[in-house]
């Protein structure tokens, strides 16, 4: 727990502040250039996917649901485990 503590306690290293100055140096310009209404695309195995406000892929493919066979249970019977 002490070890916990510490590392709240310790301030951020100054390579890891330097490394984020750089790695932030331009976002306002690149807000400043982006669109407010543009839409989050999200680079994946398939390509490149469209994110919804949900944070779900906008482009869905519900092909592989077509197969699948709707099971419905007949009756439920609740037994009690000795």
């Amino acid at each position: 727990m002490d070890e916990v503590e510490r590392q709240r306690k310790s301030e951020i290293a100054p390579s890891v502040v330097a490394l984020l100055a750089v790695f932030h140096e331009h976002t306002l310009e690149k807000l400043a250039l982006a669109p407010v209404d543009s839409v989050v695309l999200r680079h994946t195995a398939e390509g490149i996917t469209e994110i919804d406000e949900d944070g779900w892929c906008a482009e869905y493919d519900d092909s592989l649901e077509e197969d699948a066979i709707e099971v419905l249970p007949i009756r439920v019977i609740d037994t009690e485990n000795p």
